[in-house]
């Protein structure tokens, strides 16, 4: 549906943390913002932690919130090959939540940004290099 606004979160397989390496966090991050660009799709928060993904997105006009989650999946698992991981990193699957209409989408955001304080890995958001928002200034 156009304007629904999705908090999705893709996990990697069996939660090993792959995206703990620097250099793949860091090309995953700038995956995202350049998928993002070339299919026209609002991502309002992103954050890329050892085992997961976290993004708040809306449908582009020509791609949908599976098939740019799909996609982005395929990608990084490409740049995962090339830096030398073995195999699928990605679950299957992954959690999606579209916002109701009580919910506000800065608290969602927020929330998002805030993943790496909640799990110790900085103590402000603006901290870790991989999150952001490409909609929002935060």
């Amino acid at each position: 549906v156009p304007g629904a606004v999705c908090s999705i979160t893709v996990a990697t397989k069996d939660r090993l943390a792959v995206l703990a390496d620097p250099v793949l966090a860091e090309k995953t991050t700038e995956l995202i913002r350049g998928h993002a660009r070339r299919r026209a799709v609002p991502v309002h928060a992103f954050c890329v932690m050892p085992d997961h993904v976290h993004l708040v997105l809306e449908p582009g006009p020509s791609c949908d919130v599976i098939r740019f989650v799909g996609e982005l999946k395929n990608l990084c698992q490409r740049l995962a090959w090339e830096r030398g991981f073995g195999g699928r990193i990605w679950q299957t699957s992954f959690w999606d939540h579209f916002l109701r209409a009580d919910e506000e989408l800065r608290v969602v955001v927020a929330y998002v940004l805030n993943n790496p304080v909640r799990k110790g890995l900085v103590s402000e958001w603006r901290e870790h290099r991989y999150s952001g928002s490409l909609t929002m200034d935060m």
